[in-house]
């Protein structure tokens, strides 16, 4: 196996963030009330059967999209689109005309905006990454 770089550690550390988050948040919700409020906390961050299935699924895709730098541009791309996009409903909810289908509070609003950013920057870095390694390669020849 080849050296990680810097956008596949990240990669690692935030998809397991989130995979553990999710399935932490389901220990304490179940699978009862999918959508919708809830009095369910975990770590002081309110969660609901939902939004633990989307930590899982965004943290499953940069596990599973690590390896290659290619994978990991386009997979870190739509996750950080995705949880950005959820942090985006969660700072909707604050208006008192929206529903809270994600049971968010502002921790776990923090959580989408640094998890957004997170695979933003494995996404760039991992594109920077494959440019960098094909200047060498016309370099090298």
């Amino acid at each position: 196996m080849t050296r990680l770089r810097w956008p596949q550690k990240l990669a690692i550390g935030t998809g397991a963030l989130l995979v553990v988050w999710g399935l932490g948040g389901f220990l304490v919700t179940g699978f009862s009330g999918f959508a919708g409020q809830a009095d369910t906390w975990l770590l002081g961050l309110r969660v609901n059967p939902l939004q633990n299935t989307l930590h899982v699924v965004f943290g499953l895709a940069l596990l599973l999209a690590f390896r290659r730098l290619k994978a990991l541009s386009g997979a870190g791309l739509l996750v950080a689109v995705a949880c950005l996009v959820t942090f985006g409903f969660g700072m909707a909810r604050y208006d008192d005309q929206v529903v809270n289908f994600l049971n968010v509070n502002p921790g776990s609003n923090a959580l989408h905006l640094v998890a957004g950013f997170a695979a933003l920057a494995a996404a760039q870095g991992a594109a920077w990454c494959r440019q960098c390694d094909r200047v060498a390669v016309v370099k090298a020849a």
